[in-house]
């Protein structure tokens, strides 16, 4: 086993194992969440990134300044080679909504059944059948029924800890919200920095895995496919707009759907509300 990459964001500390997937193990401590994960899932601002990942997970993580311990092994983590931010922004607000539509149709047919894709894709709510699974349809659909910029700190707070897994749905929705905003931010004359602040605010919970999420998607800190995907965006590479898309559903149950649609009806609603734009 050799670190490949080591997170920006990952401080010293003992951790204990919270959760364990295929191509991930999530430790935590009081204040932070790390995860020592495969190549499949890629670099990220608390992510570890192992050549042949193990698929037995040690119960504690220990990092420090030079190297990693898990049980009884000790990886040195060495010089690492940044990772390089390359430019993600499509100016050009007709060229950004095309791109994305190539984007929303791509997703049409595998975006996870049970994510909050309906909104994208009303189809889908024939998932939702358990009366529990009807009533979050009901509230989503209602809280998310006509996204403009004034509602959104609304929305996020409406959404914040709906639904289920390891990160409710409407956590993940709120990452996209507020990664849609800083985009947004970036390209748009209008200042969006207090509204950022707010969505944020009324984001956070008491999910040490989401509020982690937030905080990344809030301080606009990438994980590497969907970096590489607003890459593939922007130069409207279709293959791999859909290559990036793919592995971004595949986190988690639900997950990278959730996010992947916050993101998407953000952009859309905020660039269909002509006043701020």
């Amino acid at each position: 086993m050799n670190i490949l990459n080591f997170g920006d964001c990952i401080k010293n500390g003992n951790y204990k194992l919270h959760s364990k997937f295929e191509n991930v193990h999530n430790y935590i401590n009081n204040k932070q969440l790390v995860s020592l994960v495969s190549t499949k899932v890629g670099t990220g601002p608390n992510n570890i990134v192992i050549e042949n990942f193990p698929q037995h997970a040690e119960q504690t993580l220990r990092v420090t300044n030079t190297n990693i311990s898990m049980g009884n092994n000790a990886l040195n983590i060495g010089y690492i080679e940044p990772t390089l931010i390359q430019n993600i922004y499509i100016s050009n607000i007709d060229k950004l909504i095309s791109h994305i539509d190539i984007l929303v149709n791509d997703l049409a047919n595998k975006i996870s059944p049970k994510s909050l894709g309906f909104l994208l894709f009303p189809k889908n709510e024939v998932f939702f059948q358990t009366i529990f699974e009807k009533a979050f349809l009901d509230h989503v659909r209602n809280t998310c029924q006509r996204i403009t910029l004034e509602k959104l700190p609304v929305i996020a707070k409406n959404m914040r800890g709906v639904g289920f897994g390891l990160t409710p749905s409407g956590d993940d929705f709120n990452c996209g919200i507020l990664y849609a905003l800083n985009y947004l931010n970036k390209i748009n004359s209008y200042d969006f920095s207090e509204l950022i602040e707010e969505c944020y605010s009324n984001s956070i919970g008491n999910n040490l895995i989401s509020n982690t999420f937030l905080e990344y998607a809030y301080s606009n800190k990438f994980y590497e496919n969907f970096h590489q995907l607003l890459i593939s965006l922007r130069h409207n590479n279709i293959r791999l707009i859909s290559q990036f898309a793919n592995n971004i559903i595949g986190s988690g149950h639900t997950s990278g759907s959730d996010m992947l649609t916050g993101f998407i009806v953000t952009i859309k609603g905020v660039l269909n509300d002509k006043k701020h734009c």
